[in-house]
């Protein structure tokens, strides 16, 4: 496996965890494994797979700073920071940038809502989740070591565009998600791997 992927374990939907150099970050936190306490909680939309308040209070603590898109203040009274697309945190040796998150031909997550992916760097890696979403032309302007994609092709951008994106954004690798069951198969990430000029890896999916 790539170096820039140790320490990554994909729980299902959208739901990252990171543990580099001390640090953990969790994304869209829906499974754990019972010994996960997050230094950073970043939520890119409250869509219930995504989102789920039982799950992020298993992995916080009194420590933990959680971020979410401006729009989910209401939902999410008790987070520390709201952004929206475009700003740029920067924390105590986590600096995390938000970009745009939606669909440009469906109606499932739409631009008007302002939800989320995220770009930040931990130790030497930069890595960018995007959220569920089509490709953006903004994705040019992102700079990353990994690239987490959604894939699934129905409630976001599908295989095609996911190679599209990865190329825009300069990834050397691209990690699948919101993939499988039901939406996306074993032969799409085939189609992948073809696509893409550069590594595809797939994480098994631990909940």
């Amino acid at each position: 496996m790539n170096d820039s992927l140790e320490g990554i374990t994909w729980f299902r939907g959208s739901s990252v965890r990171i543990r580099r150099m001390g640090v953990e970050v969790h994304v869209d936190p829906l499974g754990e494994d019972g010994d996960s306490k997050a230094d950073f909680v970043l939520l890119t939309h409250p869509h219930y797979d995504n989102f789920s308040e039982d799950a992020i209070a298993r992995v916080r603590d009194a420590g933990t700073v959680v971020i979410a898109p401006a729009s989910m203040k209401k939902l999410l009274g008790d987070g520390d920071h709201f952004m929206k697309p475009g700003d740029m945190l920067q924390l105590d040796g986590f600096d995390v940038l938000a970009v745009p998150a939606y669909n440009i031909d469906k109606k499932f997550h739409t631009p008007e809502h302002g939800w989320l992916g995220y770009v930040f760097t931990i130790g030497d890696v930069t890595y960018y989740h995007a959220g569920d979403t089509d490709f953006l032309s903004s994705m040019f302007g992102i700079r990353c070591d990994v690239a987490f994609l959604p894939v699934g092709g129905h409630y976001t951008m599908g295989v095609e565009e996911a190679a599209r994106a990865g190329e825009a954004c300069g990834a050397e690798v691209i990690v699948p998600i919101h993939w499988g069951d039901p939406h996306g198969t074993p032969e799409d990430i085939d189609r992948l791997r073809e696509l893409f000029s550069r590594e595809v890896t797939v994480l098994e999916r631990q909940a």
